[in-house]
């Protein structure tokens, strides 16, 4: 039988075409492996965005969970310079609206107001989702920590450390005075201090503890305090009132006046105290309570567990602050060996 041209073509091609997807299929790469669905982590912070403590926690948290097919979401709750009780029920009540319609798997709430405002009442053995909590200032009891679905890490204050810092500053020191806000926070750490005080001697003698509520009164506090003490020991003043607008007073204006009339070697303990010209401590790093809450969130989603099954955890390295500008302010010489070792040093 004769061929038609375009038939004979067409066999041609059949022909040709059949090893070449043979060998087609032969080459071509393995099916990919499934990259699971990117998973959400929403961090709650018990306070807000430009609060340096909040900006280092994220930082902890993003870098222990580098790598992972994660969205972060952060949230405030604002509760440093809007602290009223109703106010805060509010906020939990839209943040856990939130966490009902986004669904994370994991929830990182951040220091006290967070568990108190919104963990307990709304996360807490009702997982999804599972909790990590860092920057805990009370004893994780106090808000029925550990449960099925919460665990994490306590935050504790290196007050001992700074005392001995201090001594080792100017060795005729004798006597601190300490300062504080009267927060919850400040209540909380205030009282591991005195529990470390019945185990452990101190280097300095605490000659008074005052937690005070009003901007006036930290003042008259401060210029009373240090013509008493050898040094001051400054904690939160986040909450302070203005008696006269009736607001909280701004912290960094309180700083700012600190700086200006505190003639006395003053020690820190958080973060801001590199920023607020304080001349040394030894800081709990917000970085380091928001890393270790992100490495036990990578426990529950890269194994499932529960977090309820995490051990709870407590920070433990204190960065040594030196600010030589303050101290040459205040004729006070830091001997080098201290400098060399010191991670932060301000001049």
């Amino acid at each position: 039988m004769r061929w038609r041209r375009p038939y004979l073509v067409l066999l041609l091609f059949c022909v040709c075409a059949v090893p070449l997807a043979a060998g087609a299929a032969l080459c071509a790469p393995p099916e990919q492996k499934r990259q699971p669905a990117q998973r959400l982590v929403m961090l709650v912070q018990s306070y807000h965005k430009e609060y340096v403590w909040c900006q280092h926690i994220e930082n902890g948290v993003r870098r222990a969970l580098r790598g992972q097919n994660v969205q972060v979401s952060v949230q405030y709750m604002d509760a440093k310079r809007n602290p009223a009780p109703d106010r805060l029920r509010q906020k939990a009540d839209q943040l856990a609206a939130l966490i009902r319609a986004k669904k994370p798997q994991v929830v990182i709430a951040a220091d006290d107001a967070a568990q108190e405002y919104l963990v307990v009442p709304y996360l807490k053995n009702h997982a999804p989702p599972q909790v990590i909590f860092c920057g805990v200032n009370a004893p994780p009891s106090h808000y029925g920590f550990p449960a099925s679905n919460v665990s994490g890490v306590r935050e504790r204050w290196h007050f001992g450390e700074g005392f001995a810092l201090l001594k080792r500053i100017s060795p005729k020191m004798r006597t601190v005075t300490i300062l504080s806000d009267d927060s919850e926070s400040s209540q909380y750490v205030l009282s591991d201090m005195r529990e470390e005080g019945r185990t452990a001697k101190f280097a300095l003698k605490v000659l008074r503890v005052e937690r005070l509520h009003t901007l006036q009164q930290w003042r008259e506090a401060v210029l009373r305090e240090q013509s008493r003490a050898d040094a001051l020991a400054l904690g939160t003043y986040y909450t302070l009132v203005d008696e006269q607008t009736g607001m909280v007073a701004d912290a960094d204006q309180v700083a700012a006046w600190n700086s200006a009339n505190i003639r006395k070697p003053t020690l820190g303990f958080a973060d801001y105290s590199r920023e607020h010209g304080l001349m040394c401590g030894i800081l709990e790093s917000g970085d380091e309570q928001g890393y270790l809450a992100g490495v036990m969130t990578r426990e529950v989603l890269e194994h499932g567990v529960n977090a309820g099954e995490l051990p709870l955890r407590i920070n433990h390295k204190g960065l040594v602050l030196l600010n030589l500008k303050t101290a040459g302010r205040l004729n006070i010489l830091i001997p080098y060996d201290i400098i060399k070792a010191a991670e932060i040093v301000i001049q």
